[in-house]
This record gives structure tokens, sequence and C-alpha cells, in this order.
């Protein structure tokens, strides 16, 4: 079965909404990672791009949320995604903490795509192809 790329740990500095997609943009010096240098060791940067299927904003977010301790230690209760709004997709990357992809599943027309910024995020997308643009 064929696999795309997996930029495990590479962070992202940007992502923007345009043109029916979803636009990644990584730091540069990305084939200093592991997950890059066997793909593409010349990189410099990379941009990968989810195509919608159809609709623009047939996407969603998701935080996991850490339990409080009181309630953890009372009902051993784990914690939960809570969905976000999707307008906080764009503001992910500006926060105090950086924006790591980790890894990603593909379906048929889905892609869910798990990301790390002080805690897990999930994005769940109706995609129909992805792009990589790599950058030398």
């Amino acid at each position: 079965m064929p696999t795309i790329p997996v930029p495990h740990d590479c962070i992202i500095k940007n992502v923007r909404l345009k043109n029916q997609c979803i636009e990644f943009v990584f730091e540069d010096n990305i084939s200093n990672y592991d997950s890059i240098k066997h793909y593409k060791p010349d990189a410099k940067s990379l941009i990968i791009r989810y195509h919608f299927a159809d609709d623009p904003n047939d996407y969603s977010i998701y935080r996991w949320i850490k339990p409080n301790r009181l309630l953890a230690k009372l009902f051993s209760k784990d914690g939960h995604y809570k969905r976000m709004r999707n307008s906080l997709l764009t503001e992910l990357p500006e926060g105090n903490y950086r924006l790591e992809y980790l890894y990603h599943n593909v379906g048929y027309c889905s892609i869910i795509t798990k990301l790390f910024s002080n805690g897990y995020i999930i994005l769940d997308a109706d995609i129909d192809y992805v792009e990589f643009e790599w950058i030398c």
C-alpha cells in the first residue's frame, strides 16, 4: 500500500486556509529531522496542502483536555477531546508553544492528523488529495 511522507516532530510555522485547502508551512532546515532526511535530504522547508473534497469548512479540530486532579482521583476519570472552533486552526502556530506535526492517518477522502502544541490536537478533514511542495 502506498504511503505519503510523514514530517514527524517537524515544526509548523504557519497554517493557512486558502484556495480550497489547508496549508501547513514548516520551519526552515526541515531536512535536519530524521523523518525527512531520507525522503528529501536537500530540503530546506516543506509546504503540505490538504485539498478539500467539497466544502472548505468540512474539517474539525479537537484538543485533549486533562481531567481536574480532584475529579480524576475521585472518579478515575481520564481526559477527553473537546472540539475547538475551526477558526483557531490558523492561530495554533502563533501561541507560546510550538506546533509539531506528529502523524496522519489517511482514508478514502479523509485524513486525520495528530499535532502537538502544549497538548495533543486532532485535525479531521474531508479531503480529496494531499500535495507536498518541497523547498530546496
